[in-house]
């Protein structure tokens, strides 16, 4: 027991901070939309610009995606099949599976969300079925996000399973040198900040064959060319010895995940993901509004809007390295993590930054290593110079004060 996941102990470590959280008014906060990543807490009519949205590029509110994503609806007449894909689907889903493998050349499934992806794609790996049938060894990062590690002793009924520190490529290639078939599970950008050595990885691939497993939802849309994200523009392309799962509500803007199969019309591989991936097979899938929206969303990233929104995203990423100093500075991801220490005081440090007008996310463990608090910001497109300057002058004063 609890060799690979034991969340009744993820629950006695981490359970009271979250109720300290739901009581100093950071969780479960019920708002309304002010458009641009600005909320009004229905509470108490306080107003505050959301600095944990993962709407880097604010796609999700852009108007042709809200509007795409109306019209689908009222097009198609229905807003879900209401039966399994494999079964029965609208044109809109193959439009929108269409219109996402053109834009980053690769045969790609949507899903609900990206751990129904993971979900989906994890054990057909694990079973050996995309490594000529032979079970590889998975070798899971520490920090692998947690939709991946969930699917740990799943896998670890098909194949061996092995965790390694956070890229440390020293272990994984000992492990490639003992073992005919490895495969490796990690995220492309990392939720707390920070990324995968893709050159480094994509050596050891070539080298020895290694199989790799990237989840992307953090770095689709704000880099690359069409926003094709950080492991594909590294790659240059996909290849079959490679897998990508990834959200489309984050930076895409729009509604749920996609799995990024391998390269495109590999009818093989799509009829083993449709007919065994789990979440794939069953009656899940992305809405009309959704399929709508990622129709428009693939449009968008075609354009020469996008790049124009991820040269704003890099404008606003050095404003504010210039102004706070975080774990993350000085890379190009828009993602920041503030270390603070204990869990106490950076709820304490949330709570008074959302007083000042600013929402941030306070993670502890399990999301963290405990002990190692902080506070986890996401920059946007959509912020303004003085949104970013203010937030960090409240920061910085409450550090002076606190530090």
């Amino acid at each position: 027991m609890h060799q690979h996941a034991n969340i009744k102990k993820a629950i006695q470590l981490s359970n009271s901070f979250w109720d300290i959280t739901t009581q100093a008014g950071m969780a479960n906060i019920v708002t309304r939309n002010l458009g641009d990543g600005r909320h009004e807490a229905v509470a108490n009519g306080k107003r505050f610009v959301n600095m944990s949205s993962y709407s880097y590029l604010g796609l999700d509110s852009h108007p042709d995606i809200l509007q795409a994503a109306a019209d689908a609806v009222l097009n198609t007449g229905s807003l879900n099949t209401s039966i399994s894909r494999i079964r029965v689907q609208f044109d809109i889903l193959q439009q929108a599976e269409d219109a996402l493998a053109e834009l980053v050349d690769a045969e790609t499934l949507t899903v609900p969300s990206c751990a129904a992806a993971a979900a989906a794609a994890l054990p057909l790996l694990a079973s050996g079925a995309l490594t000529e049938d032979v079970p590889p060894l998975m070798v899971f990062d520490k920090n692998a996000h947690f939709c991946l590690n969930m699917m740990k002793p799943i896998c670890a009924d098909e194949a061996e399973i092995h965790t390694i520190r956070h890229n440390d490529l020293n272990a994984l290639e000992d492990l490639c040198k003992t073992h005919a078939r490895v495969a490796y599970v990690a995220d492309g950008v990392y939720s707390t900040g920070g990324m995968a050595p893709v050159p480094e990885l994509l050596a050891l691939q070539d080298k020895y064959g290694l199989f790799l497993f990237f989840d992307e939802a953090h770095g689709l849309s704000t880099l690359g060319r069409h926003g094709r994200g950080l492991v594909l523009e590294t790659m240059g392309g996909i290849n079959e010895r490679t897998l990508i799962v990834t959200s489309l509500n984050k930076g895409f803007g729009a509604s749920g995940g996609a799995i990024f199969l391998g390269p495109r019309h590999d009818a093989e591989r799509r009829k083993l993901a449709t007919r065994f991936g789990g979440p794939v097979t069953w009656s899940q899938r992305i809405n009309t509004a959704g399929l709508g929206a990622i129709i428009q969303s693939a449009a968008i990233h075609r354009s020469e809007e996008l790049p124009r929104l991820q040269q704003r995203l890099q404008d606003n990423i050095r404003l504010f390295d210039q102004h706070v100093a975080s774990d993350n500075s000085g890379e190009p991801l828009p993602i920041r993590f503030v270390s603070i220490g204990s869990e106490e005081n950076t709820i304490f440090y949330a709570k008074s930054l959302l007083e000042d007008g600013f929402y941030t996310s306070p993670i502890f463990f399990p999301v963290i290593a405990k002990g190692r608090a902080g506070l986890r910001i996401m920059i946007r497109a959509n912020m303004s110079t003085q949104e970013i300057e203010r937030f960090a002058a409240c920061l910085n004063q409450l550090r002076a004060a606190h530090e």
